[in-house]
């Protein structure tokens, strides 16, 4: 068969294969009663009622791209659903697309391609599409970022390193904590690249990403999301323990020991009660003050004194909701799952050894990292770091959210098991490409 009778063919069953996973996204969600609110709702209802070029649009309570997306369609609920399904199909859809022609072998490109489709119909991705929220567009963003990073890892593109950058952007000022996500990828590039002759390509990606790290940040600040966060964890993490409280009352927090208490034996259905006085009590104000000056410093400074917790209570505190977290609360009604099979839905996205599948995949991918480092194969540093950088967002969302850490650890976790699916694939298609040359070495050698 000739290389352009297969591209036809390639393309033909491509578009088939999309058009029926679309099909089968499409024909679950008709059997969702209504999109699912939850508490974080009206904060992106009132972003998205504001103007979009005033100043407290880009400073509200949530990041505003998500709002930006409601906006499309006049925030309607039923709409937002299905703005969030069809982004999310496309999105994932290119991911397959680029996906597939980044490998070499006719066999492994439809299998690939297949594959990350497949791996969409997992409930941790569709279940969000009804979620009034910002997991479906950030996932979809996420999707595409990856996208642009392989297709720019397989061949350097000034206009798709631009892609990658303003992606980058709109995945940072969908959730906040990408941009810590975005710190990091922009530490390993700047090194692993700066021995080759893409040195200046990746220091420049490299600085933009960091730049839009600080940039994020300060909006952020001036948002005054990092105060929200110290208050939340105030209330569930310190003042819950004796010996966190103490340790606060000694660096100059004012503490309420009537909050204390209410912290320490909290009434059923009155989880927030705490964080509710520290917002809005007029007694709370000095507290308050505290935290928007010295309060952030003194947090992680507090953290850093705790550093054997702060870095392995994700496996003794949380190793659920950090590793194999179960969101199934947050799915709407009517929710069904699309694969019925579940053994082909833990093969697709295993959860059911969590945490042994995180230990395995990390060594997996350390140990090819050594060999892609040898030999070379810049493209194998996404899903790479897809799989090592799990580890410290799962930190960081441990220590930055005492409330809802399986929510929020769900994005780092679809990366985590979809960067080892990419892995295998990418190792298995250059065994696949050197074997010719191993079977004549073998051969003139005899030992064939």
């Amino acid at each position: 068969m000739s290389k352009r009778i297969f591209s036809t063919l390639l393309i033909i069953f491509q578009l088939a294969a999309f058009a029926y996973f679309a099909w089968l996204r499409i024909d679950n969600a008709d059997i969702v009663h209504e999109p699912r609110s939850f508490g974080d709702t009206n904060d992106y209802f009132h972003n998205a009622s504001l103007p979009v070029f005033s100043r407290d649009f880009w400073i509200d309570a949530r990041p505003p791209v998500t709002a930006l997306f409601w906006k499309l369609v006049d925030s309607d609920p039923e709409k937002i659903f299905t703005l969030q399904l069809y982004f999310s199909i496309v999105c994932w859809g290119i991911l397959a697309f680029v996906s597939a022609g980044t490998v070499k072998n006719i066999l492994l490109k439809p299998a690939l391609f297949v594959l990350v489709l497949a791996f969409t119909l997992s409930r941790d991705i569709y279940m969000w599409d009804p979620f009034l929220g910002s997991e479906s567009i950030g996932l979809s963003l996420t999707a595409l970022f990856l996208a642009a990073s392989l297709s720019l890892l397989a061949k350097w593109n000034g206009w798709v390193a631009g892609a990658v950058v303003f992606l980058a952007l709109l995945i940072v000022f969908t959730r906040d904590t990408y941009a810590y996500l975005l710190l990091m990828i922009a530490a390993v590039v700047f090194v692993v690249f700066w021995f080759s002759s893409y040195r200046w390509h990746a220091a420049g990606v490299s600085l933009a990403f960091v730049l839009i790290f600080l940039f994020s940040s300060q909006l952020a600040t001036v948002a005054l999301r990092p105060f929200r966060a110290i208050l939340m964890n105030t209330a569930l993490r310190v003042f819950p323990s004796e010996e966190y409280t103490e340790y606060f009352r000694h660096h100059g927090m004012p503490i309420d020991d009537r909050l204390v208490q209410i912290a320490r034996n909290p009434e059923p259905g009155k989880k927030f009660t705490v964080n509710i006085a520290f917002t809005f009590d007029e007694d709370q104000e000095e507290f308050r003050q505290w935290a928007m000056g010295p309060g952030r410093v003194e947090y992680v400074k507090f953290l850093w004194f705790y550093k054997a917790q702060t870095f392995q209570n994700v496996f003794t505190e949380t190793p659920g909701q950090s590793f194999y977290p179960d969101v199934y609360y947050y799915t709407a009604t009517g929710y069904r799952p699309i694969i019925k099979d579940a053994r082909i839905s833990e093969l697709l996205y295993p959860t059911r050894f969590g945490l042994v599948f995180f230990f395995a995949a990390n060594l997996f991918a350390a140990f090819i990292a050594s060999l892609a480092w040898r030999d070379r194969r810049s493209l194998w540093l996404a899903p790479v770091l897809m799989i090592l950088l799990s580890y410290p967002q799962a930190v960081l969302i441990w220590a930055a959210d005492a409330n809802d850490i399986s929510r929020h650890s769900i994005a780092f976790n679809i990366l985590l098991r979809l960067g080892v699916w990419m892995l295998i694939f990418f190792v298995a298609d250059s065994l696949l490409a050197d074997l010719p040359a191993r079977m004549k070495f073998l051969k003139r050698t005899g030992l064939s």
